[in-house]
């Protein structure tokens, strides 16, 4: 009697520990998406040049505010809220790094550069989240967590497209003496 009052008790905590996890990974990932968001909408209002790339940043601009509504849905349906702090930290650092990025001669690169490894940065989370979904036995979320993967899978191949026609955009343009940077 005592090994299975045991056994029930370590399958309760293992479980709490992985619903701990699970929620944990979702308030990130809530706040990576609030902190892209934000860099989205900075970099949509400064580029003049790049009516492609502007244009993908607009369609992904839409879909990661519904990421950021999806994860908010879904936290709240585990009882929780997004972290504040975790929010707030998130995205200021992310616009320190716009900020540093304005500044340069080439900021169209770099946050090319950025923007794609944002992008695989949140394939691996969302691909994450959907295992820790599936550890944790909540299988109502990952058809969600599965639309935001597919939209980041989307835009990760858009924005790898983008790179050789922006950096040769640039380059025509420093050569001809033009503003390229945004």
């Amino acid at each position: 009697m005592t090994t299975i009052a045991t056994a029930g008790k370590a399958g309760t905590a293992a479980n709490e520990t992985v619903q701990s996890i699970y929620v944990t990974a979702l308030r990130n990932t809530h706040a990576l998406e609030k902190q892209a968001a934000q860099m989205i909408q900075r970099q949509i209002e400064r580029y003049e040049h790049y009516p492609e790339l502007t244009q993908a940043l607009r369609l992904h601009k839409s879909e990661t505010d519904q990421q950021v509504t999806r994860l908010s849905d879904l936290l709240h349906g585990h009882g929780e809220e997004s972290s504040l702090l975790k929010d707030v930290v998130t995205q200021t650092v992310g616009n320190v790094a716009a900020l540093v990025h304005s500044v340069t001669g080439d900021e169209v690169l770099k946050n090319l550069y950025t923007d794609y490894s944002v992008e695989t940065y949140e394939i691996a989370a969302y691909t994450s989240l959907i295992a820790l979904a599936e550890e944790a036995g909540h299988q109502r979320d990952i058809e969600t967590l599965r639309l935001s993967l597919r939209e980041e899978e989307r835009m990760a191949e858009a924005v790898f497209g983008q790179i050789v026609p922006v950096t040769k955009g640039y380059v025509e343009r420093e050569v001809r003496g033009e503003k390229a940077d945004r």
